[in-house]
């Protein structure tokens, strides 16, 4: 008996931008840094974040959590360090 291997699953982009939007909200929220404050848009899976946070620390984390997120090609961090 022949025996393929078994390939792990990849796991599959967002159908579109309005779930992927709330996918990276989602995880920003359980991140330590949470989402006070911080707009999330998708146009063609590339996200974007608008809003303030408090230091320069929060804004590269913040984007580092949303490129994680399946499906998303590319972020522009557009937030504010107030």
């Amino acid at each position: 008996m022949n025996s393929v291997p078994v390939q792990p699953a990849k796991a599959e982009r967002p159908a579109n931008d309005a779930l992927l939007a709330q996918l990276v909200r989602g995880a920003l929220g359980r991140s330590r840094r949470g989402a006070s404050g911080i707009n999330v848009s998708s146009c063609s899976f590339v996200v974007t974040l608008h809003g303030s946070v408090g230091s320069l620390e929060e804004r590269e984390e913040v984007g580092r959590v949303a490129s994680k997120v399946t499906g998303v090609e590319a972020v522009k961090n557009k937030l504010m360090v107030t």
